[in-house]
């Protein structure tokens, strides 16, 4: 049984392998998406991360804290180019709400936490836009995976399963194309590529050091049994330098992955463990 929702201006779609689902429970998951979303999301005005980015300051809940942690560690390991604090880069590109040109200042060492309580320095301000998928799908997964011995969860292309499944990779240029089969069995499968969210200027992936969008790749898909790290490492490798990212996931023994660069070379780890074969 296949139950989807439209969240985050995407959709999220859960399949039950099973002959008997419980509605309820599927509602729950749905339930806390919405709600993440409506807390989170930057694109609606007035919620809490809209409020403290206006106000500079907040108390920090359990969620947000353990999330920027993450946040902090993967920017860490891929040499800073993921930062969650980029907004004015996407706002003065037009992937925003804001009608103005924002002051570009950003970087983690503005964030503080002390106390409980949040301070956002120098007039910066965070995007939880790269991490939420991945929050959501494996908070999810823990719902369902006390009572399902099979499912999917797919939220816009970020995929999580239990038990095996055959999952099609798109063409990142042509969505309406196949390219790659993969099997998938108790583990996730992210990617990013700049197809999915443009503007009149550019696509919203950003080196956070010399301000553009990222364009030396076409698609990077990454494997792993946590959705948090196949997701946030697929975004933070994809604004990386290709030479960098390649560097870096040669170091991390713990990632599977393809990356397709813009001249259609295809870069792959040697032990990538969920059987990549070309289909078509």
């Amino acid at each position: 049984m296949k139950y989807s929702r439209n969240l985050f201006w995407s959709r999220l779609d859960i399949t039950i392998n099973s002959e008997n689902t419980d509605e309820e429970l599927i509602e729950t998951c749905f339930l806390q998406a919405q709600n993440f979303e409506n807390k989170y999301s930057r694109f609606i005005k007035w919620n809490y991360l809209y409020n403290l980015n206006k106000q500079k300051s907040s108390q920090i809940d359990w969620e947000l804290f353990s999330i920027i942690n993450l946040c902090k560690k993967v920017s860490d390991l891929t040499e800073w180019y993921f930062d969650i604090t980029i907004i004015p880069f996407l706002e003065n590109i037009g992937y925003g709400i804001e009608d103005i040109f924002m002051e570009e200042n950003i970087g983690y060492k503005n964030i503080e936490i002390k106390d409980d309580v949040i301070y956002l320095k120098n007039n910066i301000s965070i995007d939880l836009w790269s991490v939420w998928k991945w929050y959501i799908i494996d908070k999810i997964f823990t719902i369902l995976d006390k009572k399902y011995k099979n499912f999917i969860i797919n939220f816009w292309w970020d995929i999580r399963v239990k038990g095996k499944h055959t999952i099609f990779l798109e063409d990142p240029l042509d969505d309406k194309k196949i390219i790659w089969e993969i099997e998938l069995q108790d583990c996730s499968i992210a990617s990013s590529s700049p197809n999915k969210r443009k503007t009149k200027k550019d696509h919203h992936l950003i080196n956070p050091f010399d301000k553009n969008s990222q364009n030396d790749k076409l698609a990077i898909f990454l494997t792993h049994k946590l959705s948090s790290f196949s997701d946030i490492f697929s975004t933070a490798l994809f604004v990386t330098p290709l030479d960098k990212s390649l560097k870096i996931l040669s170091s991390i023994k713990w990632l599977e992955w393809l990356i397709i660069d813009s001249n259609w070379e295809i870069y792959k780890s040697s032990n990538l463990n969920c059987n990549l074969y070309k289909k078509w």
